[in-house]
């Protein structure tokens, strides 16, 4: 039986690199998929590690700055995470990403970055996102279940 896990990372006290947490605190509440998990992992590395070292399959969930437009989505497969030295991730998550390339060869997953539009020192979304909030779900739902069917 596979064991997948979708993981929301980022900090929910900086604006929009808290949209990963968010996005997955929604999503668990509609999740009908018994083989599928969603879980919170926040900034800690140790936890996040833990739980992706345990799956089959991971997509992890994350602000990203990719030079999109705020609430778009770009996908990268985790195992080629290095090829995109230009991607603005956060210190917590770079350290994460490191790891995860480390281990490449016996994790199978992508990270879903959607394009922030403000990240400081606030509780809740931006405005931006906030208006955008109902098609950044869909989206990402949409491309979860795209990337499971694919896996």
């Amino acid at each position: 039986m596979e064991n997948i896990i979708v993981l929301g990372i980022g900090n929910i006290l900086m604006m929009d690199d808290g949209i990963g947490i968010d996005l997955i605190e929604q999503l668990s509440k509609l999740n009908r998929t018994p083989h599928v998990s969603f879980l919170i992992g926040e900034s800690d590395i140790d936890y996040c590690m833990d739980q992706i070292m345990n799956a089959t399959f991971v997509i992890i969930v994350d602000a990203v700055f990719s030079g999109n437009e705020p609430g778009e989505l770009t996908v990268y497969p985790l195992a080629n995470l290095h090829e995109y030295q230009t991607l603005d991730i956060s210190a917590h998550n770079f350290h994460l990403f490191q790891s995860l390339y480390q281990q490449k060869e016996s994790i199978k997953g992508y990270l879903i970055g959607v394009e922030p539009y403000e990240i400081r020192f606030h509780i809740g979304l931006s405005k931006t996102l906030r208006e955008k909030w109902k098609t950044i779900l869909q989206d990402v739902s949409q491309t979860i279940d795209s990337l499971i069917a694919k896996n």
